[in-house]
C-alpha cells in the first residue's frame, strides 16, 4: 500500500516554528559560516543561555540537520538546505527592510519564515520572490516528521 503525504494547513506554521528558534538559526548559519563548531558549544556561542544551546542542539540532532564528527559538529545536507533557506529568507526581508530596515539576521529570518507560514496556512499570494522561499519551507514541512510538535526551550 502506497501512502501520499499531504500537508494539512498548519504544517508549514509547525514547521516554521520550529525552525524559527534563535539558537537554531544561530547554530546552522554558524556552521554553514565557519565550519564545525566544538561540541561545548558554549565556546562557540557564549552569549545564549544553556537551555537554548541543548535546544538548539537536540532539534538539530533530532531533524537530522548536524552530525557529530569527534568534537565537533557539522551540518549534515538538510542542515546545509536549512542554511540556505535562511540566507534567503534574510536576504529577501534585507531587500524589502522587513520587518524593519535595522532588524537583526536571526529577527529577518523569523518574520520571513512566519511570513511564508501565514502565506501557506490562508492559501493567499505571496509577495514577489518568496515564492521559491516558500517551497522550500513547504519541501520541509512535508519531509520533517518532528515538525508536527514543536518543543520549546525549557526555562533556565
Amino acid at each position: 500500500m502506497t501512502t501520499t503525504h499531504t500537508l494539512d494547513r498548519e504544517q508549514p506554521a509547525r514547521t516554521a516554528a520550529l525552525l524559527s528558534h534563535p539558537g537554531l538559526i544561530r547554530l546552522i548559519t554558524e556552521i554553514d559560516d565557519h565550519g564545525p563548531v566544538p561540541t561545548a558549544l558554549v565556546r562557540a556561542f557564549p552569549d545564549l543561555p544553556r537551555h537554548q544551546l541543548r535546544h538548539a542542539r537536540d532539534t538539530a540532532r533530532d531533524l537530522g540537520l548536524i552530525n557529530t564528527d569527534h568534537h565537533t559538529y557539522r551540518l549534515t545536507d538538510r542542515g546545509t538546505d536549512l542554511a540556505e533557506l535562511y540566507d534567503q529568507a534574510a536576504r529577501w526581508a534585507r531587500a524589502h527592510d522587513y520587518p524593519a530596515r535595522d532588524s537583526s539576521f536571526v529577527t529577518r529570518v523569523q518574520s520571513t519564515l512566519d511570513y511564508l507560514a501565514q502565506i501557506a496556512r490562508n492559501g493567499e499570494t505571496a509577495a514577489s520572490g518568496t515564492g521559491p522561499l516558500l517551497d522550500a519551507l513547504l519541501r520541509l514541512a512535508r519531509t520533517n516528521p518532528c515538525s508536527a510538535t514543536p518543543s520549546l526551550p525549557e526555562a533556565a
